[in-house]
């Protein structure tokens, strides 16, 4: 179970975070255009905010996923090791 677990959280943070640097290009890319074509400061003004924020957001989800996918998968091999390890209680006997 866990190769399928850990392949599945490997595709899911990969996939995730592809989304994301994809989107923060595609976002950027319009803002970018709206610039050029409206080129009005009004435009800017009005969606500098939001295009920050979700600048933020998307890099936050684009770094961070495949950081928690490898804190999930440490957590399933030190599982997987504390239950396979045997327990000795009476270490003296």
């Amino acid at each position: 179970m866990e190769p399928t677990v850990v392949s599945w959280i490997d595709s899911v943070a990969g996939a995730a975070s592809g989304l994301a640097v994809a989107l923060f290009f595609l976002v950027n890319g319009a803002f970018a255009a709206g610039v050029m074509l409206l080129r009005d400061r009004g435009f800017v003004n009005r969606w500098t905010k939001p295009l920050v924020v979700t600048d933020a957001a998307l890099l936050f989800v684009a770094v961070g996923t495949p950081v928690l996918g490898i804190a999930m998968r440490l957590g399933i091999r030190a599982f997987e090791f504390a239950v396979t390890t045997p327990i000795n209680l009476f270490a003296g006997r």
